[in-house]
């Protein structure tokens, strides 16, 4: 199942400044493994969002609250269960397909 993270913004950047790294190691680590497949702040600055592959809603929350932005109370995590339905241009690759991608990276 797929899970969309809102990891809204508690700590200015310049309190946060320290954790920026291992945040950044975390969320590589994340895609590298197969488990997220979107990264990234919203315009504004006021949240990141990404998009984590998990087993269930209790796995999501563990893996989102190991971000070192939340493990240190920088950010809020919010986790929503998300059912996708459509990929890209609707021709491939569909969701599915990009499920067997991510299990193929474990």
């Amino acid at each position: 199942m797929w899970y969309l993270v809102l990891s809204h913004r508690i700590r200015t950047n310049e309190e946060r400044q320290a954790r920026l790294q291992p945040h950044a190691a975390w969320l590589d680590a994340q895609h590298r493994a197969g488990k997220m497949l979107f990264s990234g702040p919203i315009t504004d600055g006021s949240c990141g969002v990404y998009v984590l592959l998990a087993e269930n809603l209790d796995a999501a929350q563990q893996l989102a609250a190991e971000d070192p932005y939340h493990a240190h109370g920088d950010r809020r995590a919010e986790v929503l269960e998300w059912n996708a339905h459509r990929a890209l241009r609707l021709d491939g690759p569909s969701i599915a397909d990009i499920e067997a991608m991510a299990a193929q990276a474990h």
